[in-house]
């Protein structure tokens, strides 16, 4: 072999490493970004120098804010919420509140500070998709629409004849609203529709006389989930085969209720999510009734040898639909609704301010301060403000700003093993609790094993985080918590949060 040969066989072998070497460092990458949701130099810095169990990566900037707008339009919520305690004749105002949702385990409370004049609900949302959608649900909830059609019209992809009807008699109500403004933030207090809003429920309206099929329905509804994904694993974590078999046809059709009960010809497609304009598309990524319906507060209540799991949660919805039913009728109105499509921004003092004049008694912000560095976040919420405003939110990803909240974390194997054990062991401890009447497995449960151990990581770093999140704010009545790890929830270390500022002007 000539010296020009070899020469030749070294640079194709330097070749082949190289290019196994950036494979490599390209999916070490990936999988960091995935662990931390985005990747930069200062996230390499923080990563590379000495690290402690606990220590906050505090990004120099935010996570753009999602705006669902188009073609990832959500149907419902994707997580479960706390309870929420309405003071009798106040104001609480929903940002980004993509449905009802809060309402479901609401209650109306009395004390010294309540007045004898209904409720208002004051959502402001950044999805047309959302605002059309849950003001026509009022309107049916406000019109005595059959509380099997609002369930449908909220959470199914086949409808009855019947609710379809309903449906349109409620979307042609609210067509009647008086038109928003265009150069400042509507008013709070009154129902208007922003005209992408108003376009979007003409369009379905014309829609009724030519809906899909129920197999159209089928069909679009698989098509636009990853077959892999995790809601599978609920399927082999139920005890029954009974209730198996039921969950797995509603996550492959989309249907609830199954419509068991119907004939063929009874059945239509969802007009809201198969039959939208302007490039709106609902389920073009992954999502479920199932994350949102708070579980741990429904098992309770019965027992699986009498009543399926779907039915279980179909009870709830139609009790607590039913509630809200009430509220939004006369002769004794509790509550008014008022949906507005408007993204609340740190950079617009006049809507801010609008908000602020309510004197909100509470304010939800879903997961929004997932998407702020905290301190923006504090001076965002603290612009709009009342007196004594206690403010509820969720964060879904704050595990991505602390050390030690993951177990990619850890480079030890026998750490980790501990940990994925410790982690079952303490799912196996809770899981009778949460679930007395067994229709759940919590010994040898299905699941990936970072969802696993990350539950029980999450409690290890929680108080850090939580120190950096209200670090320089003067806040009291805090209350940062876990919710109990239950099957369904689609993120297993949701932190539900709530407090109020002092000394607020």
């Amino acid at each position: 072999m000539s010296l020009n040969d070899i020469i030749e066989d070294v640079n194709k072998n330097i070749k082949k490493i190289n290019t196994k070497v950036k494979a490599y460092y390209a999916k070490r990458r990936s999988n960091l970004e995935g662990r931390w949701r985005s990747w930069s130099k200062e996230l390499s810095d923080f990563l590379s120098s000495p690290r402690q169990i606990g220590d906050i990566f505090a990004r120099t900037t935010a996570i753009p804010y999602f705006s669902d707008t188009g073609s990832c339009a959500l149907s419902f919520s994707n997580t479960h919420k706390q309870s929420l305690s309405l003071n009798q004749g106040k104001v609480h105002v929903a940002v980004g509140f993509v449905d009802l949702d809060l309402l479901l385990q609401a209650t109306i409370v009395q004390n010294e500070n309540s007045t004898k004049q209904p409720n208002k609900f004051i959502g402001y949302e950044g999805s047309v998709y959302a605002v059309a959608k849950t003001n026509v649900i009022v309107e049916m909830m406000m019109g005595k629409a059959p509380v099997r059609s609002i369930i449908e019209v909220w959470l199914s992809t086949v409808w009855t004849v019947e609710t379809l009807k309903y449906f349109e008699i409620a979307a042609k109500n609210v067509l009647q609203f008086e038109n928003a403004p265009n150069d400042k933030p509507p008013n709070p207090t009154k129902k208007e529709l922003h005209p992408e809003v108003r376009s979007l429920i003409s369009h379905w309206c014309q829609s009724v006389s030519s809906p899909k099929s129920r197999k159209n329905a089928h069909d679009l509804w698989a098509s636009t989930f990853d077959k892999t994904d995790s809601i599978f694993a609920i399927v082999p974590n139920l005890v029954e085969p009974r209730d198996r078999v039921q969950v797995a046809r509603h996550i492959l059709t989309g249907e609830f209720p199954l419509m068991n009960d119907q004939q063929s010809k009874n059945l239509v497609a969802s007009i809201t999510m198969f039959n939208c304009n302007d490039g709106i598309s609902p389920h073009s990524t992954s999502e479920f009734m199932l994350h949102m319906m708070p579980v741990n507060a429904i098992l309770p209540k019965y027992q699986r040898e009498n009543t399926s799991f779907l039915d279980a949660l179909c009870n709830f919805l139609e009790d607590a639909i039913t509630k809200v039913c009430t509220w939004l009728s006369p002769p004794i109105e509790m509550m008014e609704i008022y949906l507005h499509f408007q993204m609340v921004t740190s950079d617009d003092s006049e809507l801010l301010n609008s908000i602020k004049q309510l004197n909100a008694s509470t304010m939800s912000w879903s997961n929004i301060c997932d998407y702020f560095r905290a301190r923006d976040f504090h001076k965002l919420i603290k612009a709009c403000s009342g007196s004594n405003t206690v403010h509820i939110m969720s964060s879904m990803n704050w595990v991505t700003e602390v050390f030690g909240g993951h177990i990619a974390d850890y480079d030890d194997s026998g750490v980790r093993r501990k940990i994925l054990i410790d982690a079952r062991k303490m799912i196996l401890e809770s899981g009778p609790a949460i679930d007395p009447s067994g229709y759940f497995r919590y010994d040898q449960i299905f699941k990936h094993p970072h969802n696993v151990s990350n539950v029980f990581l999450a409690r290890r770093v929680k108080d850090n985080w939580q120190s950096h999140f209200f670090r320089g704010q003067d806040v009291n009545n805090v209350d940062v918590s876990f919710s109990q790890y239950v099957h369904t929830h689609r993120i297993h270390e949701l932190l539900n949060i709530s407090f109020r500022y002092n000394h607020l002007t």
